[in-house]
């Protein structure tokens, strides 16, 4: 049996370590992808320090990829052996994770690696792009721009629009036609994010009034990118003060606060974002068949890129630094090194 080196957490709250685990075989319309770059994202290093997601252990963490296809199951169609691919990954079972040299992949919600991109670039756009998809299109009542715009005359709030879910919002918000769309962010990042299509950039530390400026009526969509109680606070207030909108909907990355989902109950629909391509699949395969030509036609830009050295033993100074916090960046480390 052929093995690979992987990131293995061996236990709960454990510590990481590099060890090796069985090569998997694809299986239906699966492909085994050799993962040449591996993106970070904070659940990684909260799946350790909380305890949470994952139940079986040893495991691997990271779900965001991109690669080469080795080899693919016997109902794969579009996609042979060769092709450079990114995809996003999942917890369970691990052989489906990206901080191992091998993974699987279900060739349903993959794309092609434009060639106007790396495989760094791609591995940035997976997770946080998804979640944009859902939390822009899920529950909003704005269907999925896959032919065009679908919400020409309606304007949305990106809350964090620095963070990789931020700036995949801004880029979708734009597809779709939304305008005005306003973000907030620190200042060192406003000419990027207008860059990537937002009309207004304002201090995170923005007040309320000063924000409803910038929209002709009432805030009736906020994603939220952050989901911090500061950004939770912000975005209520947004959509109910002075008055609500007909269709007010919230989306964020995190459940929001129980006090405030009381203070907006009957006014403001709320949706908590699973960005999963593997759950919400009616989104997610038209997204991914569309994906590799907005990429090519500079629709979709993908995160600035730092690489973390030392390829698998890199994982736990890449995840530090993630729980330290970065700025307007994505960190990616190399399985493969």
């Amino acid at each position: 049996m052929s093995v690979q080196k992987a990131s293995l957490l061996p236990a709960k709250h454990g510590k990481l370590e590099v060890g090796t685990r069985p090569i998997p075989t694809p299986k239906g319309k699966q492909a085994l992808v050799k993962v040449t770059a591996a993106a970070v994202n904070p659940v990684d290093w909260k799946i350790i320090d909380y305890g949470f997601v994952v139940d079986e252990f040893p495991t691997v963490l990271g779900t965001d990829g991109a690669g080469i296809i080795e080899s693919t199951g016997p109902e794969v169609t579009g996609f042979k052996e060769g092709d450079k691919i990114f995809f996003q990954g999942q917890y369970k079972p691990a052989d489906v994770a990206t901080f191992q040299q091998y993974a699987l992949v279900d060739t349903e919600v993959i794309a092609k690696v434009p060639l106007n991109i790396n495989d760094d670039q791609a591995s940035t756009i997976p997770v946080a792009s998804i979640a944009s998809v859902i939390g822009l299109f899920q529950k909003s009542g704005i269907p999925f721009p896959g032919n065009g715009p679908t919400a020409t005359g309606k304007s949305v709030l990106v809350l964090g629009g620095s963070s990789s879910v931020g700036q995949f919002g801004i880029q979708l918000a734009r597809i779709a036609g939304f305008s005005p769309i306003v973000t907030t962010a620190s200042v060192q990042h406003t000419e990027h994010l207008k860059s990537l299509g937002a009309t207004h950039v304002f201090d995170r530390n923005v007040d309320v009034k000063t924000l409803q400026k910038a929209f002709a009526g009432p805030v009736s969509l906020v994603l939220d990118a952050i989901s911090a109680p500061s950004t939770q606070k912000l975005a209520a207030e947004a959509l109910t003060e002075p008055s609500t909108a007909p269709g007010a909907h919230l989306a964020g990355v995190l459940p929001l606060d129980a006090s405030l989902q009381k203070e907006i109950e009957g006014k403001v629909t709320v949706n908590n974002i699973l960005g999963s391509s593997h759950a919400f699949k009616d989104l997610s395969v038209p997204y991914w068949q569309v994906l590799s030509k907005w990429i090519e036609e500079g629709k979709i830009v993908p995160n600035r890129v730092q690489v973390v050295d030392g390829g698998l033993s890199g994982v736990p100074k890449a995840l530090d630094l993630s729980k330290k916090g970065v700025s307007g960046v994505k960190l990616v480390i190399h399985p493969q090194e």
